[in-house]
């Protein structure tokens, strides 16, 4: 059994070294065992067509809340960030879009088969996270030899 105090160090590590997923911004709130991660995860999907090429990276929130010894973890995908380009030397055009405004979760949604990739392949990225910080917050960040190691 995990204290609060522990749940939320560990958590706080898992930020500083996660190499998986880039996480701009950290706020944290130690009196209500709260941190709050604001990322991306750097190429979801990424499309070709001659010399055009369209990138995209998927913004999300990660909450991780401790009490009781316990930790509730919400992962929000929040958006994309496209970025549109092609081989000549300019650079390429970057522009955001909020997820709900695309398919699949708007049916309505432009460019369906590359919004449904890139959705599909953002989940994916979100399991993972969630799966890695899980662990993180249960087992520890590093080896436990080293951390019971008298140095």
């Amino acid at each position: 059994h995990l204290s609060n105090y522990d749940i939320y160090s560990r958590a706080r590590i898992y930020f500083l070294y996660d190499s998986e997923s880039a996480h701009q911004e950290l706020t944290e709130d130690k009196e209500l065992g709260r941190i709050l991660a604001y990322g991306f995860f750097d190429n979801v999907h990424s499309s070709s067509v001659f010399l055009d090429y369209t990138n995209f990276h998927c913004l999300n929130l990660i909450r991780i809340d401790a009490k009781e010894g316990r930790a509730r973890i919400l992962l929000t995908l929040t958006g994309y960030e496209t970025e549109v380009g092609d081989a000549t030397n300019d650079p390429p055009f970057i522009g955001t879009t909020e997820i709900n405004q695309e398919f699949p979760i708007n049916p309505h949604g432009r460019n369906k088969t590359m919004m449904g990739k890139a959705f599909y392949h953002s989940h994916l990225k979100a399991l993972e996270t969630l799966e890695r910080l899980a662990k993180a917050i249960n087992a520890g960040n590093t080896s436990t030899i080293l951390e019971n190691n008298d140095w």
